[in-house]
C-alpha cells in the first residue's frame, strides 16, 4: 500500500521522541519491563537540601501557531520501557502540551490491537528567546512544567503488572505506585502520589529547546519537530545545547478536498450489524452512518448484554435485539472532506477522508447508566458493572433518563473525542454478493501512518440501506 511505503520512507528521518485510542486487547503474554541490576545501597552523607533555581526565559518571538496541533512520532523500540515498542502523539495548544504515549508488544509495527499501556502527560509550556538564527541549528528555548500524569493498562498482562505492588519505581516509572485497583482500559491519575510526582517531575520546570523545520518526502512537505538532546551537554540552567535527531515528530496534515460525497458514492445511510467496536470494548453496539453533502451523522446504540470478547463464537445479532436492553445512545455530527483515491484500480484501492466532529450528544436509556453518567468524574472507574469508556458523563451531573445531553463544550470531551479537530481516515465502497453496496472505514485496531491515518480497512463494513 502506498501509505505504508510512505510510512517506511518517513521513518528514515523520523525517530521516537522520548520526553518522559481506540483501546484494544492484545496478546497477554507481553514481556515484563526489564529490571535493572540491584546495587547494594550506600548510606550517603547528610547534606543540606539544595533548591534549583532556573532563570526566567528572555523575550520570545516564537509564533505558537506554528506549533498548535498534533505531532506524531514514528514507531520504534521504546527507550523508556524495555521490551516494548512506542509511539507518541504531542498535542500543542497555546501554552499547553498534552502528550499521549502508546506502548505496544514488540515487533508489531505499533498495531493498536497489540497495545499494552497508555500514558497521558499534561504540561504547561513557556517560550523564550531564539538561538542561532539563520542556521540549520536554530532553535527556541522552552520550559516545560508537567502538571498531570495518568496511566491506563491496555491488556491483562499490564493490568496485573500495575496491580503488583512489588513492581516499584526502581524498576520502571510506569508502575502502579502501590494502587491495587487498576482495571483494563481505565485511566488512573497519579499526579498526587509523591513518588510519581518525583518520577514525572510534576510541577518542576524542565528546560528544553525546540526547532520546527520542513522536510520533503515523496513530493510532500512535512513539518518536523525536534527537541533537545537528552543526556548531552547542558547550559547552567540544565537546558540542552543541541538538537537531537532522535527526538522528532511529524505534524499531522489535514485531508484536502478532492471530490464530493456524491462522486465518491458515500451519500446515503449505511448500517453496521451488531459488533464490538470503538467506544466501549465491553459492550455490543450497532450503528448507522448517514452522509449528506459534506456532513456525517453517526448514531450508535450500546446494549447492556455483557460482551464476550470471543467474537468468532459470540458476536451475533441477537446481542443487539430488544431482549438485551439498550443502555445508551450516542449521536455524533461531523464535517467531512473527501480526499484523493489511493491505489486506484488495485485490490487495495481506498479513498482518504477527513472527519471533524462538531457535536456529540448522549442519551441514557437505562437507569443505571443515567446514574453513572451523573455521579462519576471523567477518569474514575465506575462502581457499577455497567461501565463506560469513550462515551460517559464527563463530569456532568444533570443527566435525565431518555433525554439527549450535548457534551460538545465540555473540555475533557473536546480532548477525548477530538471535537473540532479533523481526524484523518480512509474508506472503500465495494459491491457485495447480491448486488448490495458495502462501506468499510479504516481499521482503528490496525496501524497508522505519520498523519494518524489508518493503513488498513476494517474487516466487516456497513451496508447501504
Amino acid at each position: 500500500m502506498a501509505l505504508k511505503n510512505k510510512l517506511q520512507l518517513a521513518t528514515f528521518f523520523i525517530s521516537m521522541l522520548m520526553l518522559t485510542a481506540c483501546g484494544g486487547g492484545g496478546d497477554d503474554s507481553a514481556p515484563r519491563p526489564a529490571t535493572p541490576a540491584v546495587t547494594p545501597p550506600v548510606t550517603p552523607a547528610v547534606t543540606p537540601a539544595v533548591t534549583k533555581t532556573i532563570r526566567p526565559l528572555g523575550p520570545t518571538s516564537f509564533d505558537t501557531a506554528l506549533l498548535d496541533g498534533s505531532w506524531r512520532t514514528a514507531c520504534q523500540a521504546s527507550k523508556a520501557l524495555d521490551g516494548y515498542d512506542e509511539q507518541d502523539i504531542f498535542n500543542f495548544k497555546g501554552n499547553k502540551r498534552t502528550t499521549t504515549k502508546f506502548f505496544y508488544l514488540p515487533n508489531t509495527n505499533c498495531k493498536h490491537s497489540e497495545e499494552a499501556l497508555r500514558v497521558r502527560e499534561v504540561a504547561g509550556i513557556a517560550f523564550g528567546e531564539a538561538v542561532n538564527k539563520g542556521t540549520n541549528t536554530r532553535h527556541t528555548k522552552i520550559n516545560i512544567t508537567p502538571t498531570k500524569v495518568m496511566l491506563a493498562p491496555m491488556n491483562s498482562t499490564f493490568e496485573a503488572l500495575l496491580n503488583n505492588t512489588g513492581h516499584t519505581s526502581m524498576q520502571s516509572i510506569y508502575n502502579g505506585y502501590g494502587r491495587t485497583d487498576w482495571d483494563r482500559y481505565y485511566w488512573k491519575d497519579l499526579s498526587n502520589i509523591e513518588d510519581a510526582r518525583t518520577n514525572f517531575k510534576i510541577n518542576e520546570v524542565v528546560p528544553d529547546i525546540l526547532q520546527i523545520s520542513d522536510i520533503m518526502d515523496d513530493g510532500t512537505t512535512h513539518k518536523v519537530l525536534k527537541m533537545g538532546v537528552q543526556g548531552g551537554n547542558l547550559d547552567s540552567d540544565g537546558r540542552p545545547l543541541s538538537l537531537a535527531t532522535s527526538i522528532t515528530a511529524t505534524f499531522e496534515q489535514k485531508t484536502t478536498t478532492a471530490q464530493t460525497t456524491q462522486v465518491a458514492r458515500l451519500t446515503g445511510t449505511w448500517k453496521y450489524t451488531c459488533r464490538i467496536a470503538k467506544g466501549n470494548p465491553k459492550y455490543y453496539q450497532n450503528s448507522t452512518l448517514t452522509f449528506t453533502g459534506n456532513k456525517l451523522t453517526t448514531l450508535i446504540n450500546f446494549y447492556v448484554g455483557y460482551a464476550n470478547t470471543d467474537e468468532n463464537r459470540h458476536l451475533i445479532d441477537r446481542h443487539c435485539k430488544p431482549d438485551h436492553s439498550m443502555g445508551y445512545q450516542v449521536e455524533i455530527e461531523a464535517d467531512i472532506v473527501v480526499g484523493k483515491v489511493i491505489n486506484k484500480g488495485a485490490a487495495n484501492e481506498h479513498t482518504e477522508i477527513g472527519i471533524k466532529t462538531t457535536k456529540v450528544q448522549i442519551r441514557a436509556m437505562e437507569r443505571q447508566f443515567n446514574r453513572d453518567f451523573g455521579s462519576q468524574s471523567f477518569y474514575s472507574k465506575y462502581t457499577s458493572k455497567y461501565t463506560v469508556n469513550l462515551y460517559n458523563g464527563y463530569g456532568q451531573t444533570d443527566w435525565k433518563l431518555n433525554d439527549w445531553k450535548d457534551i460538545s463544550g465540555v473540555p475533557d470531551a473536546i480532548k477525548k473525542l477530538n471535537i473540532g479537530t479533523q481526524v484523518p481516515d480512509i474508506f472503500k465502497i465495494s459491491t457485495v454478493t447480491g448486488g448490495g453496496k458495502e462501506l468499510k472505514m479504516g481499521d482503528y485496531q490496525g496501524t497508522f501512518d505519520i498523519n494518524g491515518r489508518a493503513m488498513s480497512l476494517e474487516a466487516k463494513g456497513a451496508t447501504l440501506q
